[in-house]
């Protein structure tokens, strides 16, 4: 056989050991299910906590569930509009801090995620590290979440997470009751049900 013949043969055993192997990648894509699913954040008041939540946020998530280590990209929506906190007139106020008639979505878009551990199994969660780009009332900034991820029996996942974040930051007024503000700092919620995407 020829060098050449040699060569070209080992690169095509090299190729289907490769394409057989077990932890080949395997992307897949997974919406959120709407009714299932929950973003908001809880306010905190001299006179009085609340929380706003929309049960509407939409997006999509591609990601390899047997290699977390693979990249993980993704984003959320959700519509001002669509946050209640069970006060009519406060939902109103809220909307309008968020300046819902000019900026109708708030985004967040995934850059990295770092998981506790590389794969995924029912009945055991696996700490995430989020972080991306929060888009509130036309300003952007950069975000950090904690959360959590677990596959769930049917073969979709629940994912959940939080961080701090200052309504300032982004321009959003704070709300008054009273003539006293809330505090300048909320806690940003997500407690998603993800399906695989048809």
């Amino acid at each position: 056989m020829s060098a050449r013949g040699a060569i070209a043969g080992l690169l095509c055993a090299m190729l289907a050991v490769a394409s057989a192997a077990p932890g080949a990648a395997e992307t897949q894509r997974f919406s959120i299910q709407a009714g299932k699913s929950r973003v908001g954040f809880d306010a905190f008041h001299p006179l009085g906590n609340f929380t706003a939540t929309s049960e509407s946020p939409t997006g999509e998530f591609e990601m390899d569930i047997s290699n977390l280590k693979q990249p993980i990209k993704g984003s959320l929506s959700l519509s001002p509009d669509s946050l209640r906190s069970r006060d009519k007139g406060r939902d109103k106020d809220v909307r309008r801090a968020l300046d819902s008639e000019h900026h109708p979505d708030i985004r967040y878009q995934i850059e990295t995620v770092e998981s506790s551990f590389p794969t995924l199994a029912e009945n055991s969660d696996v700490l995430l590290t989020i972080r991306g780009l929060l888009s509130v009332r036309g300003v952007t900034r950069s975000v950090t979440f904690t959360g959590r991820m677990r596959l769930r029996p049917e073969g979709g996942l629940w994912v959940r997470g939080e961080s701090w974040l200052r309504p300032s930051d982004f321009g959003v007024p704070l709300l008054r009751s009273w003539l006293i503000s809330m505090k300048d700092g909320v806690l940003a919620t997500f407690d998603l049900i993800l399906n695989k995407a048809q």
